[in-house]
C-alpha cells in the first residue's frame, strides 16, 4: 500500500511539472540571475527584457557546456537566461574595459580574464559595431561573472525562445 501511495505521489508531481512547463513555467538554476521560477511569454523581445535563449552550435558554447556554465534545468538542451542589452541598430563596443551600447558603458561589464575555476576566458572584441536587423547583445546585469555576450558576441535574435518574468526566486 505504501508503494502505491509513493508511486501515485511521484506521478502527480511529474504531471504537475509537465503542466507547469507547458504553461510557460521555467526554472533557472544558473547564477546569471536569481535562482527560481520564471514565467515565459510570447512577448516580442525588446531591449531590457529578460529572455531565455537556445544556443546555436558554435565552438564557444561547446567549451562553455564542457566547463559546466549551463544549469537552467528545464530541458535537456543547453539554454541561457540573459537580459537583452542591445538590438538592431545599436552601436556596440566590447573591449577590456567592458561593454558599451550607444556610447554608454554597462555596469559590471568588464570581461574577466578567467572563470571562477581559474580557467582562461577570451573576450569577444568589437569596436563600434552596429547590430544588424537580426542581431541582439545578451548580458547579465545581475552577476558580473556571467557567461554572456562579452565572451560570445552578438547572437541571432532567432535564438531567443521567450521573454520571461520572475515568479518565485531566491539567492
Amino acid at each position: 500500500m505504501r508503494f502505491r501511495a509513493a508511486t501515485l505521489g511521484l506521478v502527480v508531481v511529474f504531471l504537475l511539472g509537465c503542466a507547469g512547463i507547458a504553461s510557460g513555467l521555467r526554472y533557472n538554476g544558473s547564477h546569471s540571475f536569481p535562482l527560481g521560477f520564471y514565467l515565459a511569454s510570447n512577448k516580442r523581445p525588446q531591449r531590457g527584457d529578460l529572455v531565455t535563449v537556445s544556443l546555436p552550435e558554435l565552438p564557444i558554447f561547446e567549451l562553455a557546456k564542457a566547463r559546466g556554465y549551463f544549469d537552467v534545468a528545464y530541458s535537456p538542451a543547453a539554454h541561457l537566461m540573459k537580459r537583452v542589452a542591445a538590438t538592431a541598430g545599436d552601436r556596440v563596443t566590447i573591449d577590456l574595459a567592458g561593454v558599451q551600447v550607444n556610447g554608454i558603458r554597462l555596469a559590471n561589464s568588464a570581461p574577466l580574464p578567467c572563470d571562477l575555476a581559474g580557467r582562461p576566458l577570451q573576450p569577444y572584441i568589437l569596436k563600434d559595431h552596429f547590430l544588424g536587423p537580426d542581431e541582439v547583445l545578451l548580458m547579465s546585469d545581475y552577476n558580473p561573472a556571467s557567461f554572456d555576450s562579452r565572451y560570445f558576441g552578438p547572437l541571432n535574435a532567432t535564438t531567443i525562445e521567450a521573454v520571461v518574468k520572475a515568479v518565485l526566486t531566491w539567492n
